[in-house]
Order: C-alpha cells, then structure tokens, then sequence
C-alpha cells in the first residue's frame, strides 16, 4: 500500500520510507513543494510491479529484503533508481561490505566466520540484522580492535554536480547506546575512497564508519542506506534526488 502526495506535474518518485521520517520526511515535502509526486512505500512489504512502473525514480530509504527485491525489480522494469541494486546488494552483507571498503584503500578489520582466539565483535550476516557484541554469537566474526570508544560516521551524498560529506562524532554502539557527540571535519582522503566506491557501485548516498586505533584508522561499517540524521544533508539530498531524474 502506498500513500501518494500530490505533486504540480513534476516527476513521481516513490521511496520506502515513513512519512515523518526525521530527515527524508522533510525532504519529501521539499520534492513535493518543487511539483513531484512522492508516494512511501512500506520497506518491509512487496511492491507490485505495477507500482512500480509508475514511478519515475525509486529511492530505497531501508535496506530490507523487501526492498532490496524491489530496487532489483525497479532496475529489471528500466526504472531509474537513486542508488543502484547492485551497489545495495554489495552493501548487505558484512563480508562484502569489508571487501568493498578494502577494496578502495580502506584498512578493516580482520574477520572470518570462526571465532578468533581472542576478544572479538560479532556481528549477523546481513546489515539489517542484529547490531554487534563484543564476544557475542554471530555469523561474522571481526577482530576487536583497540580504539577509541568513539564512530566517526562519514555521510557522503552526490547530488549529481559536487558531494558533500558530513562526519559525526557517536559513542560506540558496542558499549552503550549510541550517543552524537557533534560534527567534525572529514579526512579528504577518507572522502576520496567513499566516493571511489560511490562512482564504483552507482550510489548516490552512502554511509562509512570509522575508528581510529592510534594513528591508524580502520572502516568498520558500510550503510547503503543510511538515514542521515544530524547531517543537516537535506537540501543536498532533494538536489541529489532531483539530479537522479536526469540520468
């Protein structure tokens, strides 16, 4: 089921997102307000084809099984999609997301689906499942690194003319709940490997976190998906989605 908006004649873009969604939900209106119709799709349920073919752009919001079987479909029925099928489904997993963050130049952590002999973070295969811990059960098994307790969450969005990256300071999630702690100013080389990836996978948004060991750092999450939040990234999401249009 969907809920539509109506637009002035500008493009129909469908995103599986709710309404009131803290960042995309203010994007929307911003779409909607420059004369397209938005419809939401719930990211947890199928799409019809049908549905689907109306739309002039579709933008996932969740990576979700659901979803990610509508970007394919969106992609099989010649939709434009903001961020691609096959840059979302390298994205999924967790062994592939190391592989993609190495493959840019990023370091990572070691990982393997054995437990390692000492402290560890274990982590679900798939990104939607559930958040890591530390010696916990898992699919996934990455060496514990000895950082800070701190994510520098590097956002990164192309709105089809330059990028913009927004870095944020957050507590940890493996020792407490996750707590923004502020912005700070990203590394050009961190920024240069993400958009690497970007331009490699086809996406036009995309979220790294990172932590630093010393004077190393290591990427430790890769979110095809991401929500935003605190980024104050909305004017350049509404430009990077309208830019999308285009293609």
């Amino acid at each position: 089921m969907t809920t539509e908006t109506p637009g002035d004649g500008g493009a129909t873009i469908g995103i599986t997102v709710q309404p009131d969604h803290p960042v995309f939900g203010v994007v929307c209106d911003r779409l909607t307000a420059r004369g397209h119709d938005v419809r939401f799709f719930d990211s947890n349920a199928p799409i019809p084809a049908d549905d689907l073919r109306d739309l002039s752009l579709f933008v996932v919001k969740h990576t979700r099984p659901e979803s990610i079987r509508a970007l394919l479909a969106a992609e099989r029925l010649g939709v434009p999609t903001w961020n691609s099928a096959t840059g979302v489904q390298a994205c999924a997993t967790r062994f592939s997301q190391l592989c993609s963050l190495s493959g840019v130049g990023f370091t990572v952590p070691s990982a393997s689906r054995e437990k390692p002999a000492g402290d560890y973070v274990s982590k679900r295969l798939y990104h939607w499942e559930s958040a890591p811990e530390v010696n916990g059960e898992g699919d996934c098994y990455e060496e514990l690194l000895d950082a800070e307790p701190v994510d520098y969450k590097y956002y990164v969005v192309d709105d089809g003319e330059t990028h913009h990256p927004v870095v944020l300071r957050a507590t940890s999630k493996l020792w407490g709940e996750k707590q923004v702690l502020g912005e700070t100013t990203p590394h050009s080389e961190h920024v240069e490997r993400i958009v690497s990836l970007m331009d490699a996978l086809g996406m036009r948004g995309l979220g790294v976190d990172l932590v630093r060991v010393d004077d190393d750092w290591y990427a430790v999450d890769l979110n095809p998906c991401p929500g935003f939040a605190e980024t104050g990234l909305e004017d350049a999401l509404v430009a990077s989605i309208e830019s999308a249009l285009d293609r």
